[in-house]
């Protein structure tokens, strides 16, 4: 089949879901009065329990993969969500069918979370595969401002009507199947000319990237969750003002997302540091800040920077051999960023209590520190490889 622009847009359609399962958060103050016999953090877990979901199928849908085939696999995941999205249009009077089928959501959601990015590779490479890669990336934040908008549409009728958001997922699922075809086995000539020493090296790498994946998602997020508090604490913004920041910093990195290939191009394997010193850059923006308009260059810094360091991670793990399977690779990677994603405001507490203070503002002043010695450790790595002729082609 060729690999035309429908067949790039139906495969990166299924990215334009992947992080909706908290498009419903504003259905919380209605649902907890639908459901007063349950504690708030019980209603509170229906927006949460899809990410728990995910991370656990993120793991296993590599063996499903093996079993029922990489096309199939993301079919069934879509299936799962779609039944799994719209029961709570149908059913609403019952918490734990509600809470059932956001499990089941996050079941979907987790099967095809990798095949996302690892079919992307499987059909196309160089600067075909960096830049879908980056258009992955975009189609996501994408897909949560239109999924996160239509429901607060719908929450006007009921908070039941704001579960049709799902209902996106069956064109999604057309498209997938007439225009994405199986993948084609993968090529082991390349893998063949690497000894097992220089596998076993870049299986530590994949590590690597796991661990570094967890902390700077991890500082990512505190942005966006202490920009509130930033705000009112100083006294220079209102929370809404911070949500119409974050909203910003969600459209710079959107558009982050579909340049990657020509940024890529551009800076090629410093690509990753220069990410990290823009969030190193954010934070000291952030820290120092005194007005509204200083945060939001702060943020649009770090929408970049997170544009930019995923992408890359995920474009260049499907170009080196390994010996686990790509999409476990992509998986691992996956739970990295979902826990960092997770663990947020417990990684800026801890980095809080390296800095010895409660405020804000030198806790941001700490990560900058943090970052920038990241970054400048990862330049002299990269000039040092460079020098060594031990970066692979792209």
């Amino acid at each position: 089949m060729k690999k035309g622009w429908l067949m790039k847009f139906s495969l990166l359609s299924i990215s334009l879901v992947l992080t909706s399962a908290g498009a419903i958060t504003g259905n919380i103050p209605a649902m907890s009065k639908t459901f007063s016999n349950e504690p708030l953090s019980s209603v509170e877990m229906l927006t949460t329990i899809p990410s728990l979901l995910i991370v656990v199928f993120v793991l296993l849908s590599s063996f499903v993969s093996k079993k029922i085939g990489s096309k199939q696999t993301v079919l069934l995941g879509l299936t799962i969500a779609f039944i799994s999205g719209l029961v709570p249009v149908f059913i609403s009077s019952s918490f734990i069918v509600i809470l059932i089928s956001r499990a089941g959501l996050g079941i979907g959601f987790g099967l095809f979370n990798s095949l996302a990015v690892s079919l992307i590779s499987d059909f196309f490479e160089g600067d075909t595969r960096a830049q879908l890669i980056g258009f992955q990336s975009a189609f996501q934040g994408l897909g949560t401002a239109i999924l996160t908008f239509a429901a607060g549409e719908l929450l006007k009728i009921d908070w039941p009507d704001t579960f049709w958001i799902y209902a996106v997922i069956l064109p999604i699922f057309v498209l997938f199947i007439l225009f994405v075809p199986d993948p084609e086995k993968e090529n082991k000539k390349n893998i063949d000319r690497f000894s097992v020493k220089r596998i076993q090296k870049i299986d530590i790498q994949v590590i690597n990237y796991i661990l570094f994946l967890f902390i700077m998602v991890g500082i990512y997020m505190a942005s966006q969750v202490e920009l509130a508090l930033l705000f009112t604490s100083r006294g220079y913004g209102s929370a809404t003002e911070a949500s119409n920041v974050i909203s910003i910093m969600s459209i710079a990195s959107m558009l982050t997302g579909f340049s990657f290939r020509n940024i890529f191009k551009l800076l090629n394997q410093f690509t990753l540091p220069v990410s990290v010193m823009l969030i190193s850059l954010s934070c000291i923006v952030l820290a120092l800040s005194n007005n509204v308009l200083f945060s939001a260059i702060g943020c649009i810094l770090n929408g970049i920077s997170f544009s930019l360091f995923v992408p890359y991670i995920f474009n260049r793990i499907s170009t080196v051999p390994t010996n686990f399977s790509r999409t476990f690779s992509t998986s691992l990677l996956l739970v990295g960023a979902n826990l960092g994603y997770s663990l947020s405001p417990y990684i800026f507490r801890v980095i809080g209590n390296i800095a010895s203070s409660n405020s804000i503002k030198n806790t941001f002043l700490v990560e900058s520190i943090l970052t920038a010695s990241m970054a400048i450790i990862g330049t002299i790595f990269v000039i040092n490889k460079l020098h060594a002729g031990d970066f692979e082609e792209n």
